[in-house]
């Protein structure tokens, strides 16, 4: 292994052959040590060498067990792509994200194997049935690292397969960049099935430090559990610090141990960035900006006091990267307009499909986010909102049109109709239908396809729906009827 190399398991290895018996993860109650995963997954990668046979993904089930961190290093040592599941997704769900993905295989606690089987899986393992010792213990490469599913306006999850060559270039920026050493201890707030997640395990094992796993319920005592694992850097969406904000727990200074705080997946409200601040007064605070579509995060803006706007700005292009503002088919430098991004972390496109937001234009690849921004004098991205109708929750996108997909055989003739409502500060969805029904199977219809976070709030009923003059659906009328009554 070159020690230049930022692959994800080269990072690892690197910290299993220096620091072998410092603590890699925190658990279920328990700390194993680089040595100890490191085995763990050897003996991963033997099983998938001996069942997986010429199939290039392996599921691994998210639950927050050494199971799920092992089996990732353990399927990427392997040479394969991992998927992973996040373990509260309805297994149609499931079904839908490893038929697209041509997963046949799985590694999971045995209490969810039943249910994987009916999702489609073939092969299962859990600790119980890996080999006692690993067969072997090299690493094969791959071009692909993970299969990550977001939100698709079809109906069904739509799959971005990224490159371990393009993690890599993320990994080389963020862990060159800022300053993390052995004696760190990061938060793992993030699911698995969220790319986000991929920063806090690989920089986090790059540095030779410990990644500390909240249980399940880890966001509701984000606080004392940073304060009890002594956790030094912290990585979440701004809704998660916005949540310990309504309920009076970011107050100045409980956080003293935190020097290094992200955040990511949604817009930073000043105010609540600096509120984070005084709760952890040593913490240097960056702001990042990423799509799935680009590998974790792709811009960068620190939090200083010369910042005065309501939203923190994106911020600038990691080197070696670069943004544009689209308006029509003009490319700029400045002004506003749809932003799109080209560099060595942008993938390949969608799994199976092709799509638009990927495009050619001066001899550079661009993939077009959807973000409405600003592009200032001196280059720092301003986030205005979207071009279409994808909200963010929780830092999860969603394309209400998903909903209204699984809706719409249950409808016959009619129509739904799903939009945002911003409710109590924090952002909710509604549906609308113009059909006289009960509610009740609508609901479980949802339930029974999509995760608890895209599920709308209420169903409402409408004679009709209000349109504008030249005939075109008015959403806003529809945000206003579910905002006010």
């Amino acid at each position: 292994m070159k020690e230049t190399s930022f692959d994800p398991i080269d990072l690892f290895l690197r910290s299993v052959r220096e620091m072998p018996e410092r603590p890699a993860v925190h658990v279920d109650g328990r700390s194993w040590t680089y040595a100890e995963l490191d085995h763990l997954s050897q003996r991963i990668a033997a099983w998938c060498d001996a069942v997986c046979g010429d199939e290039q993904r392996v599921a691994v089930h998210g639950a927050r067990t050494v199971l799920a961190y092992a089996g990732i290093l353990g399927v990427l040592r392997s040479g394969r792509a991992y998927v992973p599941l996040h373990p509260d997704h309805p297994p149609l769900r499931w079904r839908s994200m490893l038929t697209r993905a041509s997963v046949r295989t799985a590694i999971a606690p045995a209490q969810v194997h039943a249910q994987l089987r009916e999702a489609g899986i073939d092969l299962l393992v859990d600790l119980d049935g890996l080999p006692s010792a690993a067969a072997r213990s090299n690493v094969r490469g791959s071009r692909e690292a993970y299969v990550m599913f977001t939100s698709g306006s079809t109906g069904e999850p739509k799959g971005v397969p990224v490159g371990r060559e393009q993690v890599a270039a993320y990994l080389q920026h963020v862990c060159t960049t800022y300053a993390f050493s052995p004696e760190d201890r990061f938060t793992q707030f993030f699911a698995l099935s969220f790319d986000l997640s991929v920063h806090d395990l690989f920089v986090c094992w790059g540095a030779g430090a410990c990644l500390c796993v909240p249980p399940a319920d880890g966001a509701l005592q984000a606080m004392s559990f940073a304060n009890e694992q002594a956790i030094t850097v912290w990585f979440s969406v701004p809704s998660q610090v916005a949540l310990l904000q309504r309920m009076r727990l970011l107050r100045p200074g409980p956080l003293p141990k935190v020097r290094q705080a992200f955040f990511c997946g949604e817009p930073l409200p000043l105010d609540l960035a600096r509120a984070f601040c005084e709760a952890a007064p040593h913490a240097q605070v960056v702001n990042l900006y990423g799509p799935t579509e680009t590998t974790i995060a792709i811009t960068e803006q620190v939090v200083g006091p010369e910042l005065t706007e309501r939203v923190v700005p994106l911020g600038r292009p990691f080197p070696g990267h670069w943004a544009r503002v689209r308006t029509g088919e003009a490319l700029a430098t400045s002004g506003e307009g749809e932003l799109v991004l080209s560099g060595p972390q942008v993938n390949a496109g969608y799994l199976g499909q092709s799509s638009a937001s990927f495009f050619e234009a001066g001899g550079q690849r661009w993939y077009a986010t959807g973000d409405r921004v600003r592009m200032d004098p001196e280059g720092v991205l301003h986030f205005l909102g979207r071009v279409d109708e994808q909200v963010k929750l929780a830092g999860h996108r969603v394309e209400p049109g998903e909903i209204d997909a699984v809706l719409k055989p249950m409808l016959g003739d009619g129509t739904a109709v799903t939009v945002p409502v911003l409710r109590a500060g924090a952002t909710e969805l509604a549906t609308f239908i113009d059909v006289e029904m009960d509610p009740v199977p609508l609901f479980a219809a949802l339930r029974e396809r999509l995760p608890a976070y895209m599920l709308p709030s209420r169903i409402i009923v409408v004679d009709r729906f209000p349109h504008g003059t030249h005939g075109k659906l008015d959403r806003k009328a529809l945000i206003e009827r579910a905002t006010h009554g």
